[in-house]
This record gives C-alpha cells, sequence and structure tokens, in this order.
C-alpha cells in the first residue's frame, strides 16, 4: 500500500538495456519466487487451532499432506504429525491466497481523488489471520509424507500427560478456554499463573494454565485431549502462586434485527463453550447491572463518536414501537449517551467489566478517560484522499506483560477495517489507562491496502483502563471479524474467563 500524499506501487523506467536487466534480475532472484510449498510444524504452542486452519483449507478443495515421521527440509527439524501443503496442485491460486499476503493496487478514479473502496476486503490472508505458524519452502522437497484423502477432524487426538499436582496448558492454546468453562461445569476448577515458573527444570510462563489433578478434572483432561486436540503436560509441583479462573456472568450486547458483529460473536463464544445472555439497550437502561452480570460485551456499531477518525456505528433510530410485534418490542432501542452510557459507568464502578470492540471503544471518552482519535490533522479527521484502509491485516506491537494479552505474539496481526485508532492524554496513566498494542512503526500492512499507513505510527491500537472497581477494555481492530482471526481470539477468551483479581496461593487450592 501506498503513503498518503506519496506514490503508490511505482514500477521500473520504460525502455532501455537496465530496464531489461532488471526484469531478468528479479525474475530469477529465488527470495522472490513463489514458494514450493508450506509446512506447519507440530511442535508450534497451539496446533489445535492450527489443524482447524487445514480443516478449513480441505473444505475449500485444497490437497495437503501429514508427516508420518520426525523429517527435515532446509536444515530445519520438524515432528511427526507436523501438516504439509504443496503448491503443484489444481488450486495453487487459492492455496497462495491462504498463506500470501494479498496486494491490492492503489486504486483512484484520477489523480488526487479518494480511493475507490473494494467490494469486500482487501487483505485476508487466512494463515495470518489464525495465528498459524508456517515456513515457506522456496526448493523442492520431500519426506516422509502421506496425502490425506479422508475428511480431517476439526482436532488431532493426544494423549493427558499426568503429574503428581495435575496438568499444564500453555496460555497460547485458545481451546484452553473450552477446558476451563468444561471444568466449570464438571464442578472442577482451573488457575492460571501470573508470574513465569519452573517445574522440573522445564520453564513455563505467564498465563500459563494449571488444573489441580482430581476425580472429575481428569475426566474433563482425558476428554479435552481426545476431542479438542489439546495438549495437557505433567504437572509435578504447583506454581507459587495462581489465579483462580472463575465462571463470569456475560451479557452480549444486540439490537432489534440483530447486529451482525454480536452475530459472529456469538458463534465464537458458542464454539468455545461460553455461557451468554444476550441482552438489549433496555435492558442496560435500567441498571443495577453488576447484581446480573459480571462482563458486558458491546460489539462495533453499537457504540460510535461522529468524527473520530474511524468507522462510525451506533446511535441511531429504531423500527416504529406500533409496527414491531408486542413480544419483541423491548428489543427495540440503541445504546445512548444520555441513558445507558451512565449505567455502563456505574457497573464498572462496581466492580464490573466491559469490553468493547471497534467503533463501540468511544465509550472510553464518554465516561471521561483522556482518550482522543490518532487519526486527526489540523484538528480534523484525516481526509480520505490521505488515508484510507480498508479491510486489510496489519501488524501491531502487543504487551505481552499484561494478563489480557498472555499467549499472544509480541508483534501479532489484527484485522483492520478502517478501525478507531487512539491517542492518549497526558493524564492517561494517571486516570487507569494502559496501552496493549500499539503501532510502532509507519508501515505496519501485512496483506491488503493501506493507503496513508504512516498516519498509524504512534497510533494505540487496544487498551486496558481501571474504572472505579472494575475495568474496561479497548480494542479497536476488528479481533472477532466473521468468526476468522483466531489469532486475536485470546483477548477476549482471557477477558471472558480470567481471575484478575489478585493471586491465590497454591496452598488454598
Amino acid at each position: 500500500g501506498g503513503a498518503g500524499g506519496g506514490g503508490g506501487r511505482g514500477g521500473a523506467a520504460a525502455g532501455g538495456v537496465g530496464t531489461a536487466n532488471k526484469y531478468y534480475q528479479m525474475m530469477y532472484a529465488p527470495d522472490k519466487r513463489a514458494p514450493r510449498g508450506y509446512i506447519m510444524s507440530a511442535a508450534q504452542p497451539d496446533f489445535a487451532t492450527t489443524t482447524k486452519f487445514v480443516q478449513a483449507l480441505q473444505k475449500s478443495g485444497i490437497q495437503f499432506m501429514r508427516a508420518t515421521a520426525p523429517f527435515t527440509v532446509a536444515s530445519k527439524q520438524y515432528p511427526a504429525g507436523s501438516w504439509i501443503v504443496k503448491t503443484n496442485q489444481a488450486f495453487r491460486a487459492h492455496v497462495l491466497d491462504m498463506f500470501e499476503p494479498q496486494d491490492h493496487p492503489d486504486d483512484f478514479k484520477f489523480p488526487g481523488a479518494a480511493p475507490t473502496p473494494p467490494y469486500d476486503n482487501a487483505g485476508w490472508t487466512l494463515a495470518m489471520q489464525m495465528g498459524v505458524q508456517f515456513d515457506r519452502i522456496l526448493d523442492g522437497f520431500t519426506g516422509p509424507f502421506e496425502k490425506v484423502t479422508t475428511e480431517v477432524s476439526p482436532v488431532i487426538a493426544t494423549t493427558a500427560a499426568k503429574g503428581r499436582a495435575g496438568y499444564y496448558v500453555r496460555p497460547e492454546v485458545n481451546d484452553a478456554m473450552t477446558v476451563s468453562n468444561r471444568l466449570a461445569k464438571a464442578g472442577a476448577t482451573a488457575f492460571r499463573a501470573p508470574e513465569g515458573f519452573q517445574d522440573g527444570g522445564v520453564s513455563w510462563p505467564a498465563g500459563t494454565w494449571f488444573i489441580p489433578a482430581g476425580t472429575a478434572a481428569d475426566r474433563v483432561v482425558n476428554e479435552a485431549a481426545k476431542n479438542l486436540g489439546v495438549t495437557f503436560a505433567a504437572a509435578n509441583t504447583k506454581p507459587a502462586s495462581a489465579q483462580q479462573v472463575k465462571p463470569l456472568r456475560v451479557a452480549l450486547v444486540d439490537r432489534y434485527g440483530g447486529s451482525m458483529p454480536t452475530g459472529w460473536t456469538r458463534l465464537v463464544m458458542e464454539q468455545f463453550e461460553v455461557p451468554y445472555t444476550l441482552v438489549y439497550p433496555q435492558e442496560l437502561d435500567k441498571g443495577n447491572l453488576k447484581s446480573k452480570y459480571d462482563v458486558v460485551v458491546l460489539t462495533d456499531g453499537m457504540i460510535s463518536e461522529p468524527g473520530a477518525g474511524g468507522r462510525g456505528g451506533g446511535f441511531g433510530g429504531s423500527p416504529d414501537t406500533m409496527l414491531t410485534p408486542a413480544q419483541y418490542r423491548n428489543r427495540l432501542g440503541r445504546v445512548s449517551p444520555e441513558t445507558t452510557v451512565p449505567q455502563l459507568k456505574a457497573f464498572m464502578d462496581a466492580g464490573g467489566r466491559v469490553i468493547t470492540i471497534g467503533s463501540s471503544i468511544a465509550l472510553g471518552k464518554m465516561i471521561g478517560l483522556p482518550i482522543e482519535s490518532h487519526l486527526m490533522e489540523g484538528g480534523r479527521a484525516v481526509a480520505r484522499e490521505k488515508y484510507y484502509i480498508p479491510g486489510s491485516l496489519l501488524e501491531v506491537k502487543v504487551d505481552t506483560t499484561a494478563m489480557i494479552t498472555t499467549g499472544m505474539p509480541a508483534r501479532s496481526i489484527v484485522m483492520f477495517d478502517n478501525s478507531p485508532v487512539m491517542k492518549f492524554g497526558a493524564d492517561a496513566a494517571a486516570k487507569g489507562l494502559r496501552p496493549l498494542a500499539t503501532f510502532d512503526n509507519d508501515a505496519p500492512l501485512k496483506s491488503g491496502w493501506a493507503w496513508g499507513q504512516n498516519y498509524l505510527k504512534g497510533g494505540v491500537a487496544m487498551a486496558e483502563a481501571k474504572v472505579g472497581q472494575g475495568q474496561l477494555f479497548l480494542f479497536g481492530p476488528e479481533i472477532l471479524f466473521r468468526a476468522q482471526p483466531h489469532g486475536t481470539f485470546k483477548l477476549l477468551l482471557n477477558a471472558l474467563n480470567q481471575g484478575f483479581d489478585r493471586p491465590v496461593r497454591t496452598g488454598v487450592m
């Protein structure tokens, strides 16, 4: 993508021997050629999610193989069970779509015009969205590979390793959330370590899940190893301190007629077996929310701030009451700055947790936090002729020391669709604001189109804030977009099933 006010994609000067040599060098540059294949190592921390990615490939007609024994390619060793996708197949173009960045052209009707919007997203590389770790292999390669001809299960069954104290699960594993919910349902408990620790010479990072052994826990763990593909490691000692994961009462906000982002959020919650209650603005306006819920989730479009420099969404009209069937009238209304926002603030003051996504992060400014739009120039939103980023994949720098970001890589890919970007005031830290993810360079584009992406540098993409006795999470990018970006699901999952309160000594487990 180009930079606002600068040239676009560019190219070599026309004519001459020099130009011919440049083309020749480009055509034969080894690092420019398309890969002969891709290898997804079975050693990556969240291999269960990688297998979900492979299942998606199979549904779209892509052929792939699985390693039947350990092997080495390009001096790197891979374990048995690793997935291999080669590009010499009928669906080669789609293979490249799933692994390689999309390079959308700079599209303008005439010089100086605003960018012409694409029909849908400009970048969607699924491997990037799902946080899949893979290697691009540029030369031909072989190995102990078996072509997969039967339908791949969403998971590859594993065997749980039980230690004297119980089990560990790494924080990178998304389906640890599912395990936690199943444990709660069975009357067992999960804990998370707030700090890194060692067990038998093995280092475990902060955020590691610890599951004490017990009849109910053993049953849940063994079933999850088989039907979720989660890897459980033996825990021979208990972490020095741990935070109990508590079942939370979740309210997911919707509107009459249904919100698409809320619908996708419902799907994600159901996939990870998160219990939730669908609520509507009228119920929020009644107040006393803390007596019924621990968490309120507001998806993109539920709240918006006009002129914020991002995508608008939420305060708007509602269908005519008299034309709405009586049984659905309690679903009418919109989240209102006059009646709803004060109730959300009171909910957080009382210890509640609010999660906002996309345009709904405007709630932060509405409750008085020192937040402005980063995408401003001369006191106004940056002109579209200078800045425009339709659905594309961007890289952010993540503060991995926060509990909410445990399991996330320090450099993560997010789905960004003209999403809001924050700028903190000088007193942000004093007001309890903490950035979780930032744009730390002027070229964060990884797949798609980002005209004027340099405007993002220094902006805050995600943040958390202490509000009264509670918390507010602000996720500008589309962390749940169409239930595809498994790589950022952890942000929601951590917030929905996390003991944020205080460490609990293992002696009281």
